[in-house]
């Protein structure tokens, strides 16, 4: 089960933080390869939220992938779940999650992003390459939002 968590503090209030962060409409914003979302059903930064974030891949081909809120705590947690059921995905995923807790250091936020991946039949010998992408994925997360309420990418 590939869990990874990064760390980093930002220059803003939890509040700002979680304002950004649990609306589905902002992931183009910050969520690396997000190009658009559609389908936003629910309240953001509300438990039972749904939306869909189509991706743009490598190879050019857009990706549609479903997702859940599972819990969402104002303004310290919020939790989401690749929709899995039906999708080709759901072969080498039992499921995927995301969850983002903020805590106020400082006068600033530090903001915890951790993916868990429960891998399913012969994808669990990708276990090491699985978690090298997540870290790739977090970190180009966590680089976006540094941008935004820090105004550089680094850090």
């Amino acid at each position: 089960m590939p869990t990874v968590t990064r760390k980093k503090k930002l220059s803003a209030s939890p509040d700002q933080v979680y304002d950004l962060v649990s609306d589905p409409a902002r992931l183009p914003d910050w969520w690396p390869r997000v190009v658009r979302v559609e389908d936003v059903a629910g309240r953001a930064g509300t438990e039972r939220t749904r939306w869909t974030s189509v991706l743009g891949a490598d190879s050019g081909r857009m990706l549609r992938l479903d997702y859940r809120c599972t819990a969402a705590t104002r303004p310290r947690r919020y939790e989401w779940e690749h929709e899995l059921d039906g999708t080709p995905y759901e072969a080498h995923l039992a499921r995927q999650s995301f969850e983002i807790r903020i805590t106020e250091a400082e006068g600033m936020s530090e903001v915890s992003l951790t993916t868990v991946n429960t891998l399913r039949g012969s994808a669990r010998i990708a276990g090491f390459s699985m978690k090298k992408g997540q870290k790739e994925l977090i970190d180009g997360a966590l680089q976006a939002l540094g941008k935004i309420f820090d105004g550089k990418a680094e850090g």
